[in-house]
Parts: C-alpha cells; structure tokens; sequence
C-alpha cells in the first residue's frame, strides 16, 4: 500500500513535546528502523509509532521519507562530530602514531555507541541510488581524505606496511565496526555484551595491535 500524500504544512497534529524534542524523537526512531530494514522496508507510519508519535508529525517536520532519510543521516553524522571532537582537538597536537591511536579509539568508542550507523551503510550501499551519492559526498569523501593523509605518514614513518591506502581505509573501517554492527551474533555465539567498556576496550587493543608495527 502507498503513503498517502504529503500533509499540507500548516499546524502540526496535537503534540506535548517540545519541537526539538519531537524532532530528536522522530530522527532517532528513524535511524533504528532505517538500519534494521532499510530506505525501502522502512515506512513513516512505523517510524512515528517507534517516535510514539502521529503519523503526521513526522510529516509535519519532515514531508516524506526521502527527506527524513536525509535529515537522520545529517543528524548521525552531527552525533559523530560531537562524539569524535575532543579527540579531533587533543589529536591535532600529537605525533602521527599517538593521533593515529587517539583516532582508533575514540571511532571504536562511537561505533560501539551507534551501531546503526554502518547498519545503514551496508543497507545502503548494496545498491545505487542517489542516497548512496549522498553518502559518498556527505561521509565518505571527507573522512577518507583526512584518514589517507595520516595512513601515508604512518607509511613513511615506517609505524604500519606500505600498501595502498584506499584497501586499507575499507579494512580498517570494517574492523572497527563489526562487532557492534554484528552484536547479535557476538552476543549469541559468545556470551558478550559488545556495548561494555571491557569489550569496547578489547577489541581496541586487538585492532591497534594487529595494524601498528
């Protein structure tokens, strides 16, 4: 069954909440179910259930699913800023290896705290669409540019193999993210919370000491 039209903007439908907290409600719940069904299994009318809102709240603030869709991702990515910025700061003024751990650690952290992020991703970028360009401008470029500077230093200074660094990024990435985008299955098969500071902690050390010379 199709969605019906866009609501009309004019008064939004009864709602108690602040409008940032509606918001914030509404990019959250949209962030859990686009991960666990992805853009095409994901539907407004879940999405403001999950809010705890009226279907046509989320329409209010947002028109259509396209437009949330973009909304969530900006706001998964203005998490990722916020989370990441202190180690941004403190790794500025550090030698490349010390910055390179800082970095490591600090992107573990915010993978174990938002798994839905490379849930996303895989979703997404099984295909080709136009969220998948957005992705590759909005995320993906501008991290890699940073990343790739840092990777060929470390090269130079003989801290890690000499291999091409786009490869590389990819292992990198994925290895940082898979036990948390995985939980479930560490959970089932192992018994572990990967959402503890000792799990956390762990595969920091294990993914630092498999890259580092």
């Amino acid at each position: 069954m199709s969605e019906a039209p866009p609501r009309p903007r004019g008064r939004p439908a009864r709602n108690d909440r602040p409008v940032e907290e509606t918001r914030e409600a509404i990019l959250s719940a949209a962030l859990d179910i686009f991960s666990r069904r992805g853009f095409e299994g994901a539907s407004l009318r879940d999405i403001a259930a999950a809010a705890g809102l009226e279907h046509s709240l989320v329409r209010y603030h947002f028109t259509d699913k396209a437009g949330l869709w973009r909304a969530a991702m900006s706001h998964l990515i203005a998490l990722m800023d916020a989370h990441m910025l202190e180690s941004w700061r403190t790794a500025r003024t550090q030698p490349p290896v010390e910055r390179f751990r800082t970095m490591v650690r600090a992107y573990v952290r915010y993978c174990a705290r938002h798994p839905e992020h490379a849930r996303i991703m895989v979703h997404e970028t099984m295909g080709d669409s136009d969220r998948v360009t957005w992705i590759a401008e909005h995320i993906i470029a501008p991290q890699h540019r940073a990343l790739t500077r840092l990777l060929e230093t470390l090269m130079d200074e003989g801290h890690i193999p000499r291999s091409p660094v786009r490869p590389l990024i990819y292992i990198l990435s994925a290895a940082a993210q898979a036990p948390f985008t995985l939980a479930g299955e560490v959970r089932a098969a192992y018994g572990a919370d990967t959402s503890s500071a000792a799990e956390i902690e762990a595969h920091t050390h294990a993914l630092l000491g498999l890259v580092l010379r």
